[in-house]
């Protein structure tokens, strides 16, 4: 497998694929702080693209390991979102199967990420309604369709990137969870009903200057349970709550207005089971952000730690079932905190 990590060995390869050529100027620079990806954006002849690689040891502390063919998921799962929301999903160019590697558009270098608007205490409700309506879209046209689960019936990624060192890994370290996350567990890996980008976040929404949005990162992909990206993605706004809790009230309200129009929109199950599942799963994303093999890097205060920790487990102990429920019981224990 080529390592695109050495610069050169890339630069001949794009040589090659004749993505880059000697009649035109092009910069190459690698993206800093990927976990599970190796990546670089290229520009040349007006274009702006990015090639990634998946790594097969994450670069986080804990070993973490994952097989890189699942370049080969984030191709498709790439495609069927540019499908459903062109809008809001570059293109792919290639996949290559034999070095896993994807080449696609990139959003426009004066874009900004979502997450780092968030923290910066931006909280633009136009852009986060583009980014709910976007995975509804998404799940609601990816119901029952047999075309696509067959395509993305493999969840072998999604175990080893999300269930073993998120909920499984937790779960060692708090056996009182352990029943109700094997319930979840087993709701995930059994419910097979749309496609599940299983890491939609705040880090892979790109912000353009028109407050468009650009979508990515779908190596996870699989078809099984939307719930867990609702769990997973609205975890992301609980943890900055906690974080920046001058503006936890913000924070909060943008949560409920997302789930509402979530849940108002979805067209697979029953939306107050869905719900009541996703505030459960919630709960131990919560906990796998502080205590798992992913740790989200800017909590550092053990005070918070220990308050994300107390409401999580508090969203199990009081059974909540709802956000409007869960956003109330945040916003009390983030004001006494």
């Amino acid at each position: 497998m080529l390592d695109i990590e050495n610069r050169e060995s890339l630069i001949n390869y794009l040589f090659d694929k004749k993505v880059i050529t000697e009649k035109e100027p092009y910069t190459l620079n690698y993206c800093t702080g990927g976990v599970s990806c190796i990546a670089a954006l290229i520009e040349t002849a007006g274009k702006t693209m990015l090639v990634k690689q998946g790594r097969p040891k994450l670069a986080v502390k804990e070993e973490w390991l994952a097989d890189p063919a699942r370049m080969a998921i984030e191709a498709k799962a790439n495609e069927v979102y540019n499908r459903y929301v062109p809008e809001s999903v570059p293109a792919v160019l290639f996949y290559d199967p034999e070095n896993y590697i994807l080449l696609r558009n990139a959003a426009p270098p004066d874009c900004t990420m979502w997450k780092t608007d968030l923290l910066n205490g931006i909280l633009d409700f136009e852009v986060a309604k583009k980014t709910i309506l976007a995975l509804v879209t998404v799940h609601n046209k990816c119901f029952k369709d047999a075309e696509i689960q067959k395509a993305f019936a493999d969840d072998t990624i999604f175990y080893q990137l999300r269930i073993s060192p998120y909920i499984e890994f937790v779960l060692g370290k708090y056996p009182e969870l352990k029943e109700t996350g094997q319930k979840l567990i087993k709701r995930l890996k059994e419910q097979k009903l749309s496609l599940v980008h299983a890491d939609y976040s705040p880090k892979n929404i790109l912000v353009l200057k028109n407050r468009d949005i650009c979508i990515l990162d779908y190596e996870i992909s699989h078809y099984g349970d939307p719930v867990f990206d609702v769990a997973f993605f609205t975890n992301h706004i609980v943890l900055k709550s906690a974080h920046l809790r001058k503006w936890s009230a913000a924070f909060l309200n943008m949560l409920l207005y997302m789930t509402d129009t979530y849940f108002n929109m979805m067209n697979y199950g029953d939306p107050k089971q869905t719900e009541a599942d996703a505030v459960a799963i919630l709960a131990m994303m919560m906990i796998a952000r502080i205590d798992g093999k992913s740790p989200v890097e800017y909590i550092t205060s053990e005070t918070t730690k220990q308050l994300v920790r107390d409401m999580a487990k508090k969203l199990l102990s009081e059974d909540i079932k709802s956000f409007k429920d869960a956003a109330t019981l945040f916003y009390e224990s983030e004001r006494t905190a």
